[in-house]
């Protein structure tokens, strides 16, 4: 025979199921997050002990509430004589009490107002955050979705080849970043190169190769300086947001040494609206920029020598150029 469950327990088991019937809501897109945030504010506000679930404000109305002093002392008392006692003190001191009291008074309206400035901080900060993410929020699914199963154009062998051709002349470390082509790795495994790739989908086990399973961005963060000859950047040119591929650009290049040859591997924007469709490609996450747009960004961050070479099925392009 099972045990009776408490109060307690059935409460805490009706939460657990509650918030997890919610967090299923809000994953599958059934029901706009907004919606959820509100209905969860409210179930939020009629839990127990309210006071630490409504956040700063019941606490600043405690502090208004402890900060009230009386100053008139009860007189009550179980004999007359006493309650006269008591009366007579009250008199005598009643200034000096309401003294006190006003400091107190004045003190717990010092504490109170900052709090209440910050609290109104807070949540027009969290209404600015709101607004932000329902704004970022809108097809989170449907890019999820697209992205899971997307690939871009195979990289064909005329610009395998001009990649070889571009790199040939450098000695040093160099870097295949984030979709990396196992063949065209190997083929810059020349004496006095060492190429390696790092990414999120590289699947380690090739012993003639080194490979890393990480995000560029965590290998880039804790790359030295201008520890690079070479870097080529493919895949998050495809898939990463405007922000994020410029942040990526920059940052790799910061690890790139002077005279470092440099090589960007994109999908032509028309191959993704053929592969996708027009809607598909408007949800893209990160919509691939033209050549054009590297050629300029490069030419922002000093590079020269800047050449741009388009696959003869028209799918792709190179974007190469030296860094000054």
């Amino acid at each position: 025979m099972t045990e009776p469950q408490s109060d307690a327990d059935f409460f805490a088991s009706v939460v657990a199921e509650i918030e997890n019937e919610a967090q299923i809501r809000a994953t599958s897109g059934e029901y706009p997050r907004a919606l959820l945030r509100t209905l969860d504010e409210e179930f939020r506000r009629w839990l127990p002990d309210s006071a630490s679930q409504q956040g700063i404000e019941e606490s600043i109305r405690g502090i208004e509430l402890a900060s009230y002093v009386d100053p008139v002392v009860p007189i009550d008392s179980r004999s007359r004589l006493g309650r006269k006692v008591k009366y007579s003190i009250r008199r005598l001191t009643y200034f000096y009490h309401r003294h006190i009291t006003q400091q107190i008074t004045v003190l717990g309206i010092h504490i109170t107002r900052p709090l209440r400035l910050l609290d109104a901080s807070l949540k027009q900060l969290s209404r600015r955050l709101t607004a932000l993410e329902d704004s970022l929020d809108v097809n989170t699914i449907e890019r999820e979705e697209l992205l899971a199963g997307l690939s871009g154009g195979k990289l064909t062998e005329d610009l395998s080849a001009e990649i070889v051709t571009a790199m040939s002349s450098v000695a040093g470390r160099i870097l295949m970043t984030d979709s990396v082509d196992l063949d065209l790795l190997r083929s810059l495994q020349n004496p006095g190169q060492s190429a390696y790739g790092v990414g999120p989908a590289v699947i380690p086990g090739n012993d003639d190769l080194e490979l890393r399973y990480e995000s560029a961005t965590d290998h880039l963060n804790v790359l030295p300086g201008q520890s690079l000859a070479g870097l080529i950047l493919t895949g998050m040119t495809d898939r990463l947001s405007l922000n994020e591929q410029l942040r990526t650009l920059r940052k790799a290049l910061n690890k790139c040494a002077p005279g470092a040859r440099i090589v960007i591997i994109i999908t032509l924007p028309k191959y993704w609206e053929q592969l996708l469709g027009p809607v598909g490609a408007d949800l893209l996450d990160g919509r691939p920029l033209h050549p054009e747009t590297w050629v300029h960004l490069l030419k922002r961050e000093h590079a020269e020598n800047i050449e741009v070479y388009k696959a003869s099925d028209q799918s792709s392009a190179l974007v190469t150029a030296i860094l000054k």
